[in-house]
């Protein structure tokens, strides 16, 4: 049949969702080059199955956003799940296209379900369909669509090419240098090992002139970037007397908030890592606090344990292998350097729509100074059999911290995607971010969010030291191992505040 200008169904509905309905006689070969070519973000192409069920479609449109086939098979999703992790999906990644190649395949059921899923996500559903002049099967998918109130369009291969033109194709270098970044990113100099006091001494003997001035430059900052928060945030706010334990543990947890989420962490390579971490170690110095750096206990290359393990790379390995809530316990768990304990106290108004930020809520009284203050654990949770380390939430994270959790830019979509899900199955904000499958606020979810954590690091082949089996004695099983655990402790860091007499001395 030739092609023949766009043909407008119905144009009575009111504005919603829409439905293009994009006519490929006799399955043009073109079309398959067009839609691998309008594949993009924001822009998702779903190839059902051939003979596929309903559940089907569900798995095809979860692997199209990047999820393992394997996986999903692995881990049997109940088709109501699968189509909710599905809309949660699309709702993150904020795709406003889907397109379903050869959808006249696809049965009716399925394209009730389809034509739902768009409705939720706030897409446009693009069905290419190989009709002809005699086909019998056009009605089938525009009653679906119909009935949910989409705005149904007709159009042929000519106009689908004008109304969804292929997206602008970014050509990035593999190098980058820019204000903050003196040397190539990932390209650093190998930089002495020696503490803080002589670390520019070592730096000006064994660097050349120009290597030194761009370490120099990055020390210098740090230097400045720490006294300001130290003035500002760090070491303001207290009611206790500077030196204490109980100031020390209060900056302590600030402090590991604003080194793994500011500073340290999310460094672009170890030269970096380890010349803003002598900086910072002589800012805090300087106002009589000791950042001790024991790298000799991480073994051979100590600085690489400096950076975040939760790179770019990790985070799409768990968009693959795992659901969208064991992939968002891992991120938070890999990010934190700790087990899963105290997630389930998390509600969904304290985290990000976008998913860059986790503010871990600091609850009691107003009266009560800032150091005490700790999480509320529900009281149902206490009659469910729990030991002592999993209700403690302040001694394992370090929640006394009103600091929000800063999460990278490749994190974020694992935490939206989640709470998207969290949101489809009816979530309000004062509602956990993460629940106990069958007990939904009665049991905790932490015993199920270790197992999952677990069993996604196996897939994913990452051995975290913070999380093992009960029966191992290097995990955080006990009070003990537990109150060292963090992010600090697995970098062989810890404060440790100067004696008054040295403090009045500075």
């Amino acid at each position: 049949m030739p092609d023949t200008a766009p043909a407008v169904l119905n144009r009575d509905l009111p504005t919603g969702p829409r439905l293009v309905l994009v006519a490929n006689p006799g399955d043009d070969h073109r079309m398959v080059r067009r839609l691998a070519a309008v594949e993009g973000p924001g822009r998702l192409v779903v190839r059902p199955t051939p003979g596929g069920r309903v559940s089907d479609l569900a798995l095809d449109i979860l692997t199209a956003t990047g999820r393992s086939p394997s996986a999903l098979l692995a881990d049997r999703i109940p088709t109501s799940d699968a189509w909710a992790q599905a809309a949660a999906q699309l709702t993150a990644d904020q795709t406003r296209h889907l397109v379903v190649d050869r959808a006249h395949r696809l049965p009716g059921d399925a394209l009730e379900l389809l034509a739902d899923l768009g409705r939720r996500a706030g897409a446009t559903v693009w069905l290419i369909w190989p009709t002809t002049e005699d086909d019998k099967h056009v009605p089938a998918p525009l009653r679906a669509f119909r009935d949910a109130g989409y705005r149904l369009d007709a159009i042929d291969f000519r106009a689908f090419m004008r109304e969804l033109p292929p997206p602008p194709r970014v050509l990035t270098g593999g190098l980058r240098a820019d204000a903050e970044t003196p040397w190539a990113e990932g390209t650093g100099p190998a930089l002495p090992m020696q503490d803080f006091p002589v670390f520019l001494a070592h730096c000006r003997e064994k660097l050349p002139g120009n290597t030194f001035t761009a370490v120099r430059a990055v020390y210098d900052r740090e230097v400045h970037l720490a006294d300001q928060w130290l003035t500002r945030r760090g070491l303001t706010g207290h009611h206790t007397h500077p030196g204490s334990p109980r100031h020390t543990r209060a900056f302590a947890a600030r402090l590991t908030f604003h080194l793994r989420d500011h500073r340290i962490g999310p460094a672009p390579d170890q030269a970096h890592a380890l010349a803003r971490l002598r900086g910072i170690q002589t800012a805090l110095f300087l106002r009589g606090y000791l950042l001790r750096w024991q790298y000799e206990t991480l073994g051979a290359g100590p600085t690489t344990r400096l950076l975040s393990q939760l790179t770019a790379r990790v985070c799409d390995k768990l968009r693959a292998a795992a659901t969208i809530e064991d992939a968002a316990a891992t991120a938070l768990s890999i990010h934190l350097s700790h087990g899963p304990t105290g997630l389930g106290l998390i509600t969904c108004g304290n985290t990000a729509p976008d998913g860059h930020t986790i503010h871990l809520p600091v609850t009691g009284s107003p009266y009560i100074s800032e150091e005490t203050r700790f999480l509320t654990v529900p009281w149902k949770w206490r009659s469910h059999r729990h030991r002592p380390i999993e209700l403690s939430a302040l001694d394992v994270l370090h929640l006394e911290s009103d600091d929000p959790v800063l999460l990278p830019d490749h994190v974020a979509p694992l935490i939206a995607a989640h709470l998207a899900y969290r949101r489809q199955q009816g979530a309000t904000d004062s509602d956990p971010l993460f629940v106990h499958p069958d007990s939904p606020g009665v049991k905790s979810p932490e015993p199920g969010l270790r197992e999952a954590v677990l069993r996604t690091c196996h897939r994913i082949h990452l051995n975290p030291a913070w999380l093992h089996r009960s029966h191992c004695r290097h995990g955080d099983e006990d009070q003990r191992d537990a109150q060292q655990a963090g992010w600090m402790h697995h970098r062989g860091l810890d404060l440790i505040p100067l004696s008054d007499h040295v403090r009045s001395r500075l």
